[in-house]
C-alpha cells in the first residue's frame, strides 16, 4: 500500500436512510438529493380533461 501522504478530508456525513458514512475530501462537490415527495403527486387531470399541476 502507498505510504507518505495525507487525504484531506474536509466533512464528514451521515447518510442515516441509506446507512452510509460519507467522506467529503478537499473540492469535491456533491450533488443535492431528492425531494420525500415526488413533483408527479401534485399532477392531476381536471374536470375539463386538461392536465394541471406541471411546473
Amino acid at each position: 500500500a502507498p505510504t507518505g501522504h495525507t487525504v484531506p478530508v474536509r466533512e464528514v456525513r451521515l447518510a442515516a436512510g441509506a446507512g452510509f458514512v460519507v467522506i467529503i475530501c478537499g473540492e469535491i462537490m456533491t450533488m443535492p438529493g431528492l425531494p420525500k415527495a415526488p413533483s408527479s403527486e401534485k399532477i392531476f387531470l381536471n374536470e375539463q380533461g386538461q392536465i394541471e399541476g406541471l411546473f
